[in-house]
Parts: structure tokens; C-alpha cells; sequence
């Protein structure tokens, strides 16, 4: 007997913010597991000729837990102010 829920796909998740510094993506991840967020994060690889050797990386979550992401960044804001650049658009990509 089938459940009414297996066939059931939600997208839900918004690419939130974008990170370029390893240092600030660390603290987010503290930040967001400390409040129970749950998140995902995708890599964005560097570009051939670029310097930069860490790339971006782009932090989602669940649409419903936005204000609660935003609500504990919000602390966290004054030390890393110039280096998360938030995103806010829905993820494109389905992953399953």
C-alpha cells in the first residue's frame, strides 16, 4: 500500500546568501545550526583564470525557516557585514 506522500515533490528551498571567505561561511554554519535552521550549501567553483582558490559558496534554506535564518544572521551581521551578499530567489534545479 502506497502512502499519499510519496509522490509528492515540494521545492521549497531559496538560495539565501552567498559567501566567498571560508572564515564567514564557518561562522554562518554555527549560526544557523545554534537556531535549528536547516540548510544546504552549493559550491560555485572558481573561475579558470581567477585568483581565488575557495570559490562561492551559496547557502539555502527552506522557505518557511527564512525569517529564523534571517533573525540569528542578524547578530552575526556587524562582523561580517561586507562579506555575505544575500541572494533570495528561489533554487532552480531540482535535485532528485
Amino acid at each position: 500500500m502506497e502512502t499519499a506522500y510519496q509522490k509528492v515533490k515540494v521545492h521549497n528551498e531559496l538560495e539565501w546568501c552567498q559567501v566567498s571567505d571560508l572564515e564567514t561561511k564557518e561562522k554562518i554554519e554555527k549560526v544557523l545550526l545554534k537556531n535549528r535552521v536547516s540548510y544546504f550549501v552549493k559550491w560555485e567553483k572558481p573561475k579558470f583564470f581567477s585568483s581565488d582558490k575557495f570559490g562561492n559558496c551559496i547557502f539555502c534554506v527552506n522557505q518557511l525557516q527564512k525569517e529564523i535564518a534571517d533573525d540569528a544572521i542578524h547578530d552575526l551581521a556587524e562582523e561580517v557585514k561586507g562579506k555575505i551578499r544575500f541572494v533570495n530567489r528561489k533554487v532552480e534545479k531540482t535535485f532528485y
